[in-house]
């Protein structure tokens, strides 16, 4: 029994270790960018543009975290966005915009896309801007929408390949998000799995030799049947959930990129 708690405890342990590293390695992500004007010039400017791009889904949030001005996207937009803005106190009417998302070529896209629509004279609504340094001449194809269908379904067979789906092609996905994605549902589905398991099989009931000779109905031994085995499921339900979110904010963040033509090549 011993022995049982300290591989629980270890199991435990690495699924705190393993949350706690993914959000860790998400606070410093971001793309940036200067901006000729200060702060408060392009207040108007830039939410407006943020607007065009999330259909109106963008708020300024009064915790700018240190920043000058700071915009979110609304809770329940599938396009998820976090944008500073920073006046930079050595150079007059000149200011730097951090943008942060859940993935790194999301960043990247929506960075070029401000960056179109905020120096351009007029804001005449063109979206189309590509930057061929943050692109190598391997990975270039032609734009294509992703499926809602396959990337929920695939969800719900297994995260990472839900993942796999989202992140093929796809200018959504930069650096390390895929790997980062894939690998982190399968380990976490795993000790999810793991732990359920264990639960499960010291709420079963034991079948003793006496009650087996004398042919007494015995319990199955089967996990299913066990009285965890509803922590079990619900423990391989949590990441499917959870990715289903994903990968229907993934999906439309794709098909959205797409539409506006931010670049023919990604």
């Amino acid at each position: 029994m011993n022995m049982q708690k300290k591989i629980q405890h270890k199991i435990l342990k690495t699924l705190f270790v393993f949350f706690f590293l993914s959000s860790f390695s998400s606070v410093y992500a971001g793309e940036v960018f200067e901006l000729e004007g200060d702060p408060g010039e392009n207040d108007i400017r830039l939410l407006s543009a943020l607007n065009r791009l999330t259909y109106d889904r963008i708020l300024s949030d009064q915790n700018t975290k240190g920043f000058a001005f700071r915009y979110v996207s609304k809770w329940y937009s599938p396009l998820r966005l976090d944008v500073f803005v920073l006046g930079l106190a050595k150079r007059e009417k000149m200011s730097l915009i951090r943008i942060e998302s859940s993935k790194k070529g999301a960043e990247r896209v929506f960075r070029n896309f401000l960056q179109e629509e905020l120096t351009k004279k007029e804001l005449t609504g063109g979206l189309g801007i590509y930057n061929p340094s943050d692109v190598s001449e391997n990975v270039k194809f032609e734009p294509y929408r992703k499926s809602y269908f396959w990337s929920e379904s695939l969800a719900l067979i297994h995260p990472a390949a839900s993942v796999f789906y989202n992140s093929y092609k796809s200018p959504v996905y930069g650096g390390s998000d895929r790997i980062k994605g894939i690998f982190g549902y399968l380990i976490t589905d795993l000790l999810l799995a793991g732990v359920g398991y264990y639960y499960a099989t010291t709420t079963m009931e034991k079948n003793s030799a006496l009650e087996s000779y004398f042919l007494k109905p015995t319990a199955s031994g089967n996990v299913l049947d066990s009285p965890g085995a509803p922590v079990f499921i619900g423990l391989l339900i949590i990441p499917r959930l959870y990715r289903m979110i994903g990968g229907w904010q993934d999906t439309y963040t794709h098909n959205r990129i797409m539409e506006i033509s931010v670049s023919k090549s990604f």
